[in-house]
């Protein structure tokens, strides 16, 4: 009977693990839970982003080009962009957001709207109009003392209204502390009203001042000191599926990977845990991005490509910089300390140099420099040097004061040309069989190298005054050096790290 049971248990865990198998090896599930970030980016950003531009969505204009210089204003263009029946639904979403009508400024255009209906009942000569008039006068200098603009975060928005009430009144009143109170209360009274084409200033009013005054609202705040924000219900349901596809993704990785337990999983998948911060949403086009391209949705290799470039450019010039100066430096010290002269002035309290292969390198140097110049570079300027030397050879036999003698004899005429020809062509022939012998394998020679360039070494230490050239060109080399830190190494340029990104 266990056994029986052992077996069915172990035969739900093989279905188990088949079925999970499948789940992670499916690209088009891996596509839909991509699509599902996604959309539920875009959500994250509609909600980021929706206080922001409310007063879009509310009015659905957007002014373009408008700038304020000194005393001059540029108006710009304004553009509708969305149709009412769409913006009434946007604007729904006050809710989410906690958002009501300002008590205040919903009063006060609730009040505009009575005296519209009370002047078409009426008129503007009726005690309810008079009234309605002496509330809007009183509700507006309140609305300029108390900014009831200030918790929604728009007092700049009723610095607008101000200026264009001020603004509008200048032609109409005289107002000579630009007081925007006096703007206001003049702009509600009868006379100016009944004077001044009642319409026209209805209508300034509701296109220029109504639109600003929609846009205050009110935002309760919650128990734990922040606004009141319901956006945690759209956002549930995507995370619920996300997290789901989560831990699905992470036991498939513990039990295909031996070894790999469950928190190392979660680790491997590190860029979801994104998905489940309470803050920072906006963080998620991380994953989402990983996401897409583990779904093949989304190339991301030219993204990464211009990262590690970026990344390596930048770090392959600090290390360069790094690494250079610290060469020069080293070099600028052992000059300082007076190596050279230790090498040219031997001395018997001199630690013994240390040969590590036995190989004189300052003969191997001009060496390896006498084949470059022999076989590379001699034969190429052959025609250059030969033509030189002719004309050298030739002026100095037509200078000569025998050839000036024997000159006008004509046999004499093309001598210096001829001469000089040949004894350019053997003269640079010889020269390179002679470079071309010394460099030929010769022990001997090597010997008679080594010899010279010890005497020279010991003839330049005899000098009279070799210590103080030395000194000199010591002192010359480390100001040299500190030249080339300052002109070169320490200021790799943004063309050098912008060549090594387009490599």
């Amino acid at each position: 009977m266990k056994n029986n049971q052992s077996t069915k248990s172990q035969q739900k865990l093989s279905f188990f693990f088949k079925l999970l198998n499948w789940y992670s090896d499916q690209l088009f599930i891996a596509r839909i839970m991509a699509i599902i970030s996604v959309l539920n980016f875009g959500v994250v950003i509609f909600d980021l982003t929706y206080i922001p531009l409310r007063d879009i969505w509310l009015n659905g204009k957007v002014t373009v080009g408008k700038i304020k210089i000194a005393s001059h204003e540029f108006n710009g263009i304004t553009f509708k962009i969305l149709p009412q029946s769409l913006r009434e639904k946007i604007i729904k979403y006050d809710a989410i957001k906690g958002i009501e009508p300002y008590r205040d400024t919903q009063e006060y255009l609730e009040e505009v709207k009575r005296l519209e209906k009370s002047i078409n009942q009426s008129g503007l000569d009726s005690e309810e109009t008079a009234k309605i008039l002496y509330n809007l006068r009183e509700m507006s200098a309140s609305m300029i003392s108390e900014d009831p603009f200030r918790i929604a975060n728009k007092s700049g928005t009723l610095e607008i209204i101000k200026n264009r009430m001020r603004e509008h009144m200048s032609i109409y009143i005289d107002n000579p502390r630009d007081s925007s109170t006096v703007a206001f209360t003049s702009f509600w009274t009868k006379n100016h009203l009944k004077n001044n084409n009642l319409e026209r200033q209805l209508t300034f009013f509701n296109k220029q001042i109504k639109p600003l005054i929609r846009t205050n609202f009110f935002r309760p705040m919650g128990e734990n000191g922040q606004f009141v924000d319901y956006f945690g219900l759209i956002d549930f349901p995507f995370i619920v599926i996300i997290f789901y596809d989560f831990i699905l993704r992470c036991l498939f990785i513990s039990i295909r990977y031996e070894g790999v337990k469950i928190q190392d999983a979660i680790l491997w998948r590190w860029y979801d845990l994104i998905f489940f911060l309470p803050t920072f949403r906006w963080l998620r086009i991380i994953p989402i991005i990983i996401r897409l391209d583990e779904a093949k949705l989304l190339d991301s290799k030219r993204i990464k490509k211009q990262l590690s470039k970026g990344f390596v450019a930048q770090i392959a010039g600090d290390i360069t910089q790094v690494v250079i100066l610290r060469i020069v430096n080293q070099v600028q010290k052992t000059i300082e300390k007076g190596e050279i002269e230790k090498i040219l002035f031997k001395e018997e309290d001199r630690r013994e140099y240390i040969n590590l292969n036995n190989v004189n390198e300052t003969a191997e140097i001009i060496k390896i420099l006498m084949n470059l110049v022999a076989y590379e570079m001699l034969p190429e300027i052959r025609p250059e040097v030969e033509i030189l030397l002719t004309y050298i050879f030739e002026k100095t036999i037509t200078e000569s004061p025998i050839y000036q003698n024997i000159n006008y004899l004509p046999l004499l005429k093309n001598f210096p040309q001829d001469i000089s020809n040949k004894l350019a062509t053997q003269s640079y022939q010889i020269f390179l069989n002679t470079i071309n012998n010394m460099l030929k394998e010769d022990l001997i020679f090597e010997q008679h190298l080594e010899q010279i360039i010890n005497k020279s070494v010991k003839i330049m230490s005899l000098r009279p005054n070799a210590k103080y050239d030395i000194n000199k060109i010591e002192e010359l080399l480390v100001i040299l050096l500190e030249e080339v830190k300052v002109n070169y190494i320490q200021q790799l340029s943004e063309e050098d790290i912008e060549a090594l990104m387009k490599n």
